[in-house]
């Protein structure tokens, strides 16, 4: 406190050290009066600085962050979204995850995003996902009522320029099936093949077992009800990412290849003395073995046989591709969305809408047509 003239005083008080920079924090005041009432006023301004509108607390950002993300491991949240999520809370700098939460504000959490993106040198996309992980752990922490409102929605997070899909060339999936099926893991070339013809994910596809394949029904299909994933070297079975089981039919040739694939490993079963069962995963980290195959192994052999033929695709292309046929073909929205597990339409065409000149190219004759008959009536008419 210190006054500048007779009567007009100065008062400062310390908000801590900034998280980002480094350097210490005051926020200042000017006051109006006798020292006495000066004094009072700068009470009621520390209280104002260290508190909140729901009561002050010296809770920290990162001890909200711990017990949010407790919590929803609580809740059933998958191992892949916890382990996402606690790479992002390591990353976060320390010096904002020992901010008290009373005094994160909205300017704050802007700084944060901006030294993410200019120190850290995250790219738009990655600071959007650590904006998603504050905003759902600091609305947590208005529900326990520790804070009276959410920092986050008052903050700006970065803009994302996300390109167009751009979906591989039929002819370059096929060249690189070929080379799967011609290596020394030919069982990739099937991998391939299911991923091109179903659209699922790669790591649904290695989490198929026996008695997930209707070989009987025409077309055959196949029950997509589980997932794989690879989290430090372990492998974890669990739901499909939008947690629905769904249908999937399959053409005639990708149907043979899997009835070859069936053939060659009850073969090899009953070679070994350990016939396949309907719980035995499809694909297999090795003959005989009770563990799914990894889906980075998948990835890491669609990357070499790619880089061998030059071919300019990634693994998850397969399933942009099979959108972009069944659009491009007339194929409704809803039975696309469906194939390929989104949460919604809107999901599928805010990704794939402009993949469809098919259906554009319909509309065209058809408004054409329409306008045609309308000025054809109006010259007979006149």
């Amino acid at each position: 406190m210190r006054e500048r003239s007779p009567g007009s005083w100065q008062l400062r008080v310390f908000e801590g050290t900034d998280p980002v920079s480094g350097k210490k924090r005051y926020r200042a005041r000017s006051f109006q009066g006798g020292k006495r009432a000066a004094s009072k006023e700068l009470t009621r301004f520390v209280a104002e600085v260290d508190g909140g509108a729901v009561g002050p607390t010296r809770k920290t950002v990162g001890a909200l962050l711990d017990e949010w993300l407790a919590h929803i491991e609580h809740l059933g949240r998958s191992p892949s979204t916890l382990y996402n999520y606690r790479r992002l809370v390591e990353q976060l700098p320390e010096g904002f995850k020992s901010q008290q939460l009373a005094k994160v504000t909205p300017k704050l959490v802007d700084d944060l995003y901006r030294h993410l993106g200019t120190v850290g040198k995250r790219k738009p996309a990655t600071v959007l996902r650590f904006h998603a992980l504050l905003r759902a752990a600091f609305a947590q922490g208005v529900r326990w009522g520790l804070i009276d409102r959410n920092p986050t929605d008052r903050a700006t997070p970065p803009r994302v320029n996300r390109p167009e899909i751009k979906p591989p060339a039929v002819d370059d999936v096929l060249r690189v099936i070929d080379r799967a099926a011609g290596s020394r893991n030919p069982e990739n070339a099937l991998v391939f093949r299911l991923l091109a013809a179903t659209g699922c994910r790669r790591g649904e596809v290695c989490g198929l077992q026996w008695q997930d394949i209707d070989f009987d029904s025409e077309p055959m299909r196949v029950l997509i009800r589980r997932a794989v994933l690879e989290i430090e070297k372990k492998l974890i079975v669990q739901g499909t990412k939008t947690h629905a089981v769904r249908s999937v039919g399959l053409d005639e040739e990708t149907a043979e290849m899997l009835r070859e694939h069936r053939t060659r490993v009850a073969e090899l079963g009953l070679a070994s003395g350990t016939p396949p069962t309907p719980e035995d995963f499809v694909f297999r980290r090795a003959p005989g073995s009770s563990e799914p195959l990894p889906p980075d192994r998948i990835g890491q052999a669609w990357g070499r046989y790619c880089k061998e033929l030059g071919v300019k695709a990634r693994l998850h292309d397969l399933r942009h591709l099979q959108a972009s046929m069944l659009l491009d073909a007339g194929e409704a929205v809803t039975v696309v969305s469906a194939r390929l597990s989104h949460r919604g339409t809107s999901t599928t065409l805010k990704g794939y809408s402009h993949l469809m000149p098919g259906a554009d190219n319909r509309a065209a004759s058809l408004v054409g047509s329409a306008l045609s008959r309308q000025r054809q009536a109006r010259e007979v008419d006149g």
